[in-house]
């Protein structure tokens, strides 16, 4: 598994196309720049940098509506619906265009992200084909996904919230009993650069116990993406 890949950031692998990344990377920024990485429809979350208790919209309610066009007034098993039937227009758009069926990894909070896929040994040195695949999968993930997955993401892992994908982590891991009270937003991106960072096989000291399903999913929920190997 590589850990603490940070949104916007590509393996050092060259022959491992990120989906994740791609995928996720769009629903941070598909969300009005959900982490400030992109451009999207109805979106207009702040950047992590300076945010400074800064939240993407008033209630869960307001954030459905200028997700979704909606409120959130659905039941557990229509919402449940509603992703399942996103992430399989996902999985079909991106075979459409030609690639393999994309593996799904799910998180113990239900978070959903794609992992990445082997290229082609003809194609793991072809720029242009890396370039237009990231570009395909971002395509498929404004179209279908996105904004129903932010919308979850939001409900499970940053109900306050927070724009600041450092600040939504801090308070889910708190609010799970992961870290101490007195954990802080600055020890947590000191701790997230070094895991982006580290090299492969490296292990990092964190705060939190990188082994516990719960801390991977509060991580998941907030702009964190990770791959097994």
């Amino acid at each position: 598994m590589q850990i603490g890949v940070r949104m916007g950031h590509i393996p050092a692998s060259r022959r491992t196309v990120t989906m994740a990344i791609a995928v996720i990377a769009v629903i941070t920024l598909s969300i009005a720049m959900l982490c400030g990485c992109g451009t999207a429809r109805n979106t207009n979350q702040a950047t992590d940098s300076g945010s400074g208790g800064k939240r993407l919209a008033s209630s869960l309610q307001a954030y459905a509506t200028q997700l979704l066009g909606q409120d959130s007034g659905m039941d557990p098993a229509q919402k449940a619906t509603l992703r399942k039937a996103a992430w399989s227009r996902y999985i079909t758009c991106v075979q459409d265009k030609g690639y393999p069926r994309p593996t799904l990894k799910t998180y113990s909070n239900g978070i959903q992200q794609p992992q990445g896929d082997v290229l082609p040994s003809d194609k793991a040195d072809d720029l242009d084909y890396i370039q237009k695949k990231a570009k395909d999968l971002n395509a498929c993930g404004i179209a279908t996904v996105d904004s129903v997955d932010a919308l979850y993401m939001a409900q499970v892992g940053n109900p306050n919230l927070y724009a600041s994908h450092g600040e939504g982590a801090v308070d889910c891991l708190k609010r799970a009993g992961l870290v101490p009270k007195s954990y802080t937003v600055e020890q947590y991106e000191k701790e997230a650069n070094a895991m982006g960072h580290a090299a492969p096989g490296e292990t990092v000291n964190t705060t939190y116990d990188m082994k516990k399903p719960e801390v991977l999913a509060c991580l998941a929920a907030n702009g964190n993406v990770f791959m097994d190997r």
